[in-house]
């Protein structure tokens, strides 16, 4: 179980953190392996500074296991200076080469993504600052990790999940497609207008799996990956 974590003056949060493991930076601060389960995102920004410990932890028990949402909260005295969230053993999807992943295994890790998205629109809460940096995979499934920004949003369900999946897939499709399977997309009637087409877009493993058909229909044999079907179109 997470619990705030409190220092008193920054030679203490300093000390702290040398001895944890790095992650990586970004834009809202950095991020350390503080155990095998737990992450610490040392946050900068005054944006940060303007929100309080009730805010940050609006969704702390929400429990949807593709979505990392902030367990505890970081003090240096008053202020509020980190969070606490769940560790997820995996790759972002800016260097996991997803197009190499086996097709049916993305398709079941959209499948799954999509359940826990619709379990999230049901509750009201809007996606927000999805990036590829902010999206992990691993093992079939798809993780979003960085949901500070977040937020409660006044919109039907059906029509929150497919604003939310409009969001997600537009972040994780550049991470699937080699620019020849994108070549082959607009090329189709049928598939060319899908990145406008929200229906498609919330729904990308109907969308995978007319794609697949059509490629394998093309090349005249199944492929494996989105890497060997670029290949093959290439040469064609």
């Amino acid at each position: 179980m997470m619990t705030n974590l409190q220092f008193q003056n920054e030679e203490q949060l300093n000390s702290f953190i040398k001895n944890l493991q790095f992650i990586n930076l970004g834009s809202e601060g950095c991020c350390y392996r503080l155990d095998q389960k737990t992450v610490f995102k040392h946050l900068c920004g005054p944006y940060y500074e303007q929100r309080s410990e009730k805010e940050i932890l609006q969704f702390k028990d929400i429990n949807i296991s593709n979505y990392v949402f902030v367990q505890n909260v970081v003090y240096l005295k008053e202020e509020i200076i980190g969070v606490l969230m769940r560790y997820i053993n995996g790759e972002n999807i800016e260097i996991h080469n997803l197009y190499r992943v086996r097709i049916i295994n993305l398709i079941k890790a959209f499948d799954d993504l999509m359940d826990a998205t619709k379990k999230l629109s049901n509750l009201g809460i809007g996606v927000f600052d999805v990036c590829s940096v902010n999206s992990i995979y691993s093992k079939s499934r798809f993780y979003l990790i960085d949901t500070m920004d977040y937020s409660r949003v006044d919109i039907v369900p059906e029509q929150l999940f497919k604003e939310n999946m409009y969001r997600i897939i537009h972040n994780i499709y550049p991470s699937i497609f080699p620019f020849p399977i994108i070549e082959f997309v607009s090329s189709i009637p049928k598939l060319k207008d899908f990145k406008n087409n929200k229906e498609l877009l919330s729904n990308p493993s109907y969308f995978l799996k007319i794609l697949l058909d059509i490629i394998n229909e093309y090349l005249g044999y199944e492929v494996k990956s989105f890497a060997e079907a670029s290949k093959k179109l290439v040469k064609n």
